[in-house]
């Protein structure tokens, strides 16, 4: 989205309890718009429902959304495993860090501290997330 004069300075996360949401401010006042909780595996475009929730959500946060420019608007999966909890895999030399899924803004400081404890101290890091 595209509003100009509107400015927020850091991401804002809406706690709806049927559309949580969350608006991310980008340089020359453009603003993210995300966190649909709509489970699918559809890797279509996004659903109408969806972009309503969310351009409803950005408005409930300030009425000047509500003059915005929407610049783009489409839909992506994200990778999780069954029970949405990421994993960290020793694979020989080679270590794999996947399925932060939703959370993966707020969980990777701590995957990449736990990954890096590993290697400078070998300390153990499989089997943290069950």
């Amino acid at each position: 989205m595209h509003s100009p004069g509107l400015k927020l300075s850091r991401p804002i996360r809406l706690l709806h309890p049927r559309m949580p949401s969350y608006i991310v401010p980008w340089p020359d006042d453009h603003y993210m718009i995300g966190a649909t909780v709509i489970e699918s595996d559809d890797e279509g475009p996004i659903t109408l429902r969806a972009g309503l929730e969310l351009l409803g959500s950005a408005f409930t946060v300030h009425p000047a959304f509500g003059e915005a420019k929407i610049i783009e608007l489409n839909a992506g999966s994200r990778p999780s495993f069954f029970n949405n909890l990421p994993k960290i895999v020793l694979d020989g030399d080679h270590i794999f860090v996947n399925g932060a899924y939703r959370h993966g803004f707020l969980l990777a400081p701590l995957l990449a501290e736990l990954v890096l404890a590993h290697i400078e101290n070998g300390e153990p890091i499989e089997g943290l997330f069950k």
